[in-house]
């Protein structure tokens, strides 16, 4: 990261500023070797490491199965075209010194200004970046012991070779619930080896179906009408028309999110016997990436700065480049004493954002030169119809 990366903020000083998960997207990794031992669940086999997703354009694939596709890896490059880990020399005399809680308030001060819109659909274009690989002698250890008496007899499937996968998404979300997709966009392989590459021309077409490595397949559209479907609690609040009126007021902000923080605890002990994991704090930094790219208003979002600027455990590590080649602020989650062994174990979760616009720009999760999984928010915004654009 960049050590000097106080010469971005010179200028986003706003009024006050003076004065001023890692469980939240915990990796499916377990359940995708689930789905490639017995083929259920899904019409592909897939060992991808994928993010838990809470917004209701999340809704369109927990309940149509296929409709988002996880993608490849982007890595976080200092300013300078250096690597890095954060850090940062003192600031000189006069100046603001740049941490997470002055980078989350200069945000909000930013995106209050923004004005209002509103429309009939929320739009949102991201490119996701998997990085893909074969299981682990430690997963398939976990995995034979959780299922392999479920089983008997069948191996652990294992990810043919390693290699970075990247794909496009547009997503329209209605307020009247009817919502599109148009997935497979722009497909791009990188591989990690030449030898990995080797593999991939060796196999049949139906082996990079089978493996979502089929770079010749269209983009596909899908369309829901979800009018008509009974929702639980927690789809119910983060519908679109839901989010649309969370309250700008950090106090009020805080109690509608540990309300869901509360419902999805319950939620995952009914389904798993066990909570989520995680504290509040987590929990919300966890939901800011799908917040802050959502149908909130300017309001709202600058309730969520203030409220990520309370928590403890996020720290800032300097300024990076997304993949777009956008400079923005990196924000990590526990990044006080033990972020180097949590960016080690793959359990680092980083938010880049412009303090400037108070834009989320990307999020990654795992090791800082190799993520495990990129999100990158190429354009977002009201329209008034199915397939327009902001």
């Amino acid at each position: 990261m960049n050590d000097n990366a106080d010469d971005m903020f010179r200028t986003l000083k706003p009024t006050g500023l003076d004065t001023m998960v890692a469980e939240a997207h915990a990796r499916r990794r377990e359940q995708d070797l689930a789905a490639a031992w017995d083929g259920s669940g899904s019409d592909r086999a897939v060992s991808v490491p994928a993010a838990r997703r809470r917004m209701p354009r999340v809704l369109v694939a927990g309940l149509a199965a296929g409709a988002v596709a996880a993608t490849a890896a982007g890595v976080i490059v200092a300013t300078d075209g250096s690597r890095g880990t954060g850090g940062g020399r003192p600031a000189p005399s006069g100046t603001v010194r740049v941490d997470a809680r002055a980078v989350l308030l200069a945000s909000a001060e930013s995106v209050a200004k923004a004005p209002a819109t509103t429309g009939a659909y929320w739009y949102t274009r991201e490119r996701e970046t998997s990085l893909v690989s074969p299981a682990t002698p430690e997963e398939k250890k976990a995995f034979t012991k959780k299922f392999g008496d479920k089983k008997p007899g069948r191996r652990v499937p294992s990810f043919p070779l390693s290699a970075s996968v990247s794909k496009t998404q547009d997503t329209w979300s209605g307020r009247n619930r009817h919502d599109r997709t148009i997935v497979g966009i722009d497909p791009k392989i990188t591989f990690s080896t030449p030898a990995d590459e080797a593999k991939w021309k060796r196999m049949s077409l139906r082996e990079r179906q089978q493996w979502d490595l089929d770079t010749s397949a269209k983009p596909q559209v899908n369309n829901y009408d979800f009018a008509s479907l009974r929702l639980s609690l927690t789809q119910r609040d983060k519908t679109v028309e839901a989010l649309a009126k969370l309250p700008s007021d950090p106090a009020a902000l805080e109690r509608v999110m540990r309300t869901w923080f509360k419902h999805e605890n319950q939620l995952a002990q009914q389904h798993d016997g066990e909570p989520m994991g995680g504290d509040f704090s987590q929990y919300v930094f966890g939901e800011a990436q799908d917040l802050l790219a959502g149908p909130l208003t300017p309001g709202a979002k600058a309730a969520l700065y203030r409220l990520l600027a309370k928590q403890p455990g996020i720290g800032y590590l300097g300024t990076a480049a997304d993949p777009m080649g956008r400079k923005g602020a990196v924000l990590a989650l526990g990044s006080g004493g033990d972020t180097v062994q949590q960016a080690k174990s793959g359990g680092e979760i980083r938010l880049i954002v412009d303090p400037s616009t108070g834009r989320l720009l990307a999020q990654e999760s795992g090791d800082r030169k190799a993520p495990s999984l990129t999100m990158t928010y190429e354009s977002m915004g009201w329209v008034n119809s199915l397939g327009a654009r902001p």
